[in-house]
């Protein structure tokens, strides 16, 4: 153990004898440092002459290369040497010929003028500059006075479209910048720049470039007024009308339909439009307007129009009484009742007074028999309101009698009375009719006239009692001081009431297709009445 510690300690010691070498040179003996003694640097060699004869050899190059490129850029000629010109095809020599050839070129080619053999809508624009170009171009008047004019032929009129209506651009700009590119545009070839460009000056000479300029147009103010002359153009047909009915000859007089016309707008813009893309600026458009039949003609009228309806009914001998329904029958004889009108029975008649003509008839008042100026009307009311429901015409006012009457059928009677009691209806077709009312050997007769309900189509009237109401009892006593003392006399009878349904009957060439419920009639039951005093 000790001898390996003494040998630990003699290895220490070399090792600081011998030092350590650092980074930067310097070696470490034990704790000191000590920089090592570097040689002495040795005195570099001189080869001057190299290097001047080189230099000497690039300056007479240069000065060679500065000779050879005078001629080229400032026009001197040299007698005693030869004279060249750089390109990019290598060294050409020089001469008058070549010289007074590339000068040319560059005159040719390095301008600010159109190259010869350029026209822009049919003008000639060579040798000009651009704002020379556009001057001419601009200050040329056009022949029709505008940029553009299209005329639309209708029938016989005549309508211009032109460019003082729409807003509108020309594409000059962009035609004179395609212009000035002639000849100035470098492409991949043989031969140097200007000799490629001169190539395509002298092509533009021999085949000309023929340029023209396009105008842009709003569509919206073209759409405008195509539909604006559609619209003048544009003609409803008229239908024909009923001009007026002869009564006695049961025959209608008709007017005549005219009829119409239509332009398609649709169409004509497209055309207009189609005119100027192709750049015929002042076409002319020829369109005919489409004939439109009128949805009722003279023809369908003659054909559609006769008598709807008619009902007859039987009178008694009283010549009173046949005297006021003649009279009444007369007032409404020939009535017109137009489209969303309503007629009133008591209106068309007025007041049923002597003044008139009327006679004293017997008349239902209060449920008894009296005797009234005017009285039997009620029957010329009753009969119109069967033709009236038969024509399909709208009912609105219609009372039954106090008791069924004997000339119609039970719920098939309108009474009237004036001023209150009325019978009414309404026109709710698209067509006027006409009232034929008349009077002959006891017979009422009321026929309706106008717009047929069709072929084999008719209307019929049926009416069912759905209840009958029993008379009351007994016998009701009422004292009338205005009758002789000990005087009995009966002023209603007994009588039995009913509840009627009334219906219209749709026929088709004879057979029933539906039905329809038209009123409900109430008949009151009465108890006789005896008056005394």
């Amino acid at each position: 153990m000790d001898d390996m510690r003494k040998g630990g300690r003699q290895e220490r010691k070399n090792r600081e004898r011998a030092g350590v070498e650092l980074e930067d040179g310097r070696r470490l003996y034990g704790t000191q440092y000590e920089r090592p003694q570097l040689p002495e640097p040795r005195e570099k060699k001189k080869h001057t002459m190299p290097y001047a004869v080189v230099s000497v050899f690039c300056l007479i190059l240069t000065a060679l290369i500065w000779l050879m490129l005078l001629p080229q850029f400032t026009g001197l000629r040299y007698t005693f040497f030869p004279n060249y010109a750089f390109t990019n095809q290598g060294v050409i020599e020089l001469n008058d010929a070549v010289l007074h050839n590339h000068l040319t070129a560059i005159r040719q080619t390095f301008t600010d003028r159109l190259c010869e053999g350029i026209y822009i809508d049919g003008f000639d624009v060579s040798g000009l500059t651009v704002e020379e170009a556009r001057k001419k171009l601009l200050d040329i008047p056009s022949e029709h006075g505008s940029e553009f004019a299209i005329r639309v032929r209708v029938g016989e009129k005549s309508y211009t479209i032109d460019s003082s209506q729409v807003p509108m651009t020309r594409d000059t700009e962009q035609q004179l910048m395609l212009a000035y590119a002639q000849g100035r545009t470098i492409e991949k070839g043989e031969g140097t720049p200007v000799q490629r460009r001169l190539a395509e000056i002298t092509e533009r000479k021999e085949n000309p470039l023929h340029l023209s300029t396009t105008l842009s147009f709003d569509a919206r103010y073209i759409r405008t007024l195509t539909d604006a002359i559609a619209a003048q153009t544009e003609k409803k047909p008229e239908n024909a009308y009923v001009a007026a009915f002869d009564v006695s000859a049961r025959t209608f007089l008709f007017g005549d339909d005219v009829p119409g016309l239509h332009l398609d707008a649709d169409r004509l813009y497209a055309s207009v439009m189609d005119c100027l893309g192709r750049g015929d600026y002042y076409g002319e458009i020829a369109v005919e307007p489409v004939s439109v039949i009128a949805d009722v003609t003279k023809t369908e009228l003659m054909n559609s129009f006769r008598q709807i309806s008619s009902f007859t009914t039987s009178t008694t001998n009283d010549a009173n009484r046949n005297t006021n329904i003649r009279l009444s029958c007369e007032a409404i004889n020939g009535v017109m009742v137009g489209p969303g009108e309503t007629f009133s029975f008591n209106q068309a008649t007025g007041e049923r007074s002597s003044a008139k003509g009327y006679k004293p008839a017997t008349a239902i008042s209060g449920g008894q028999n009296i005797e009234e100026t005017g009285g039997g009307v009620c029957q010329t009311s009753s009969t119109l309101f069967n033709a009236v429901a038969r024509a399909d015409l709208e009912i609105v006012t219609r009372s039954p009698h106090a008791w069924p009457s004997k000339y119609v059928e039970k719920g098939m009677d309108a009474t009237v009375d004036w001023p209150g009691l009325d019978f009414r209806f309404k026109n709710q077709t698209d067509w006027p009719v006409y009232i034929v009312a008349s009077y002959a050997n006891r017979k009422v007769t009321v026929e309706i006239y106008g717009m047929s309900l069709g072929d084999g189509t008719k209307i019929d009237l049926e009416s069912k009692v759905t209840r009958t109401l029993e008379a009351p009892g007994g016998i009701k006593e009422v004292r009338n001081e205005k009758l002789k003392p000990g005087t009995r006399k009966t002023t209603v009878k007994a009588r039995k009431g009913y509840v009627v349904e009334t219906y219209q009957v749709w026929y088709q060439n004879n057979k029933e297709i539906r039905r329809e419920l038209l009123c409900t009639s109430t008949y009151k039951a009465y108890q006789e009445t005896v008056e005394y005093n």
